[in-house]
């Protein structure tokens, strides 16, 4: 259950910045005209909410022996887009109003930017993982030298 909160904390996080990032350019691109009505503000928040929820949660399945890391990301990111792309267009992200090829830049943006997100992260925990490996490889070689001595 930690794991899940600290996973959430980090995911909500992660998405209100990346909210407020593209709320930025939504408005340098419409030149300051950029008005939200009837409460579409707050959901467009609770939806980054739910979409960083719906991403850093199911990372929970990494933890596991049970899949092969390719299940693990389809998972992980099969979650995640879904729910994204559910909330968007709840939300008003995307609107089917104009043709499915008006919506298609903000939800390619969208999910390159999810995408882009876990190649960071996933090179960030190999690192980590090599970095690990190697100092337990040099305590090993500081054991064996520490042992051959002693006898």
């Amino acid at each position: 259950m930690k794991r899940i909160i600290e996973l959430s904390i980090k995911g909500v996080g992660l998405a209100l910045a990346l909210f407020a990032v593209f709320g930025l350019v939504a408005d340098v691109a419409n030149q300051g005209v950029f008005t939200l009505k009837n409460y579409n503000y707050t959901k467009m928040v609770i939806g980054a909410v739910i979409v960083g929820l719906g991403f850093s949660v199911p990372g929970i399945v990494y933890e596991t022996t049970d899949f092969s890391y390719a299940v693990k990301i389809l998972i992980h990111m099969g979650t995640g887009c879904v729910i994204f792309l559910i909330t968007g267009y709840a939300v008003g992200w995307f609107s089917l109003a104009g043709g499915i090829w008006q919506c298609m830049p903000p939800i390619l943006a969208s999910l390159g930017t999810s995408v882009l997100l876990w190649v960071v992260f996933m090179l960030r925990d190999r690192r980590t993982a090599e970095r690990i490996n190697e100092r337990i490889r040099e305590l090993e070689d500081e054991d064996e030298v520490h042992v051959t001595k002693e006898a």
